[in-house]
């Protein structure tokens, strides 16, 4: 799912979220299905830390942009 550059703001940072929310659910389900695989979990779990990360970030960065606009209205 691409980001479109010519969508509104919003429409963009919500989209981030939502791909970051897929991407660390995938994620997630993946290290859950190698339990019994040492080496390869780790590395998976590695994987998860990464898109945890990236969910905040972009949740982060969603809640600002909308606190700043709520508070110019």
């Amino acid at each position: 799912m691409a980001i479109d550059p010519y969508e509104p703001e919003l429409a963009k940072r919500q989209k981030a979220f939502q791909i970051a929310t897929r991407q660390l659910n995938s994620t997630v389900q993946r290290a859950s299905s190698l339990a019994n695989n040492g080496s390869e979990l780790k590395q998976s779990l590695a994987m998860v830390f990464e898109a945890m990360e990236d969910y905040r970030q972009t949740g982060v960065a969603l809640a600002d942009w909308l606190q700043q606009h709520q508070q110019k209205q």
